[in-house]
């Protein structure tokens, strides 16, 4: 192995090792029809969150971060959906959780340890076809926590437990990924949501 750090991403933080083991190595994303276009979803969620913070609360959209280890040879790259002194990372999704995905809270828990910040908020919002109506649901009255339907908000502090966890999580599949071996993967219902679907169970063969 060469000397360059391993690049992580920011969103990759608690997730399936094997998909971030697949990422690494360079294999093409294959991604599921029905996945895509939730994903073209949710960037014109972002699109439409993103524009009404940035107008009314002159956030940052986009912002680039990267926290680099030297010593553990891995380096985490991210963009906050929205930065202004606080992080706020907006989520679609085809139903609303009643709490946060810890995977969700391990990202934005990155977000906030480069920002300095002790809180940082989730911006759940349900997914649509018709995503402007999204500035007409929700009340930004009582800002950072907003609320509206098809929308919930959770305000999150700073975890140090959390960040040392995903740290962890991250260099374990570092050594895999020397390793050049795959670590083993999630198997659960997610599988079906993954680009790399193909690589780890081949036709349904059920190959691990």
């Amino acid at each position: 192995m060469s000397d360059e750090l391993v690049e992580f991403y920011a969103s990759e933080a608690l997730t399936c090792p094997k998909r971030i083991y697949y990422r690494l190595k360079g294999y093409p994303e294959k991604w599921p029809i029905t996945v895509k276009k939730r994903l073209d979803q949710g960037i014109q969620v972002h699109n439409v969150l993103g524009r009404i913070l940035k107008e009314r609360f002159n956030f940052e959209l986009e912002k680039h971060i990267i926290l680099k280890s030297s010593r553990l040879g891995f380096e985490i790259h991210g963009r906050i959906d929205a930065y202004n002194q606080f992080p706020i990372e907006i989520k679609g999704k085809t139903s609303i959780p009643k709490f946060p995905f810890d995977y969700h809270l391990a990202q934005l828990n990155i977000y906030m340890r480069w920002a300095e910040s002790e809180w940082g908020y989730l911006y759940y919002v349900r997914l649509t076809k018709t995503p402007e109506l999204v500035k007409k649901t929700i009340d930004f009255s009582r800002f950072p926590i907003v609320k509206g339907k098809g929308f919930k908000a959770f305000e999150v502090p700073y975890d140090e437990k959390l960040f040392k966890e995903t740290i962890k999580h991250f260099y374990i599949i570092k050594k895999y990924y020397e390793k050049d071996v795959p670590p083993r993967g999630w198997n659960n219902y997610l599988c079906k949501f993954c680009p790399y679907y193909y690589l780890c169970y081949d036709e349904d063969n059920g190959r691990d």
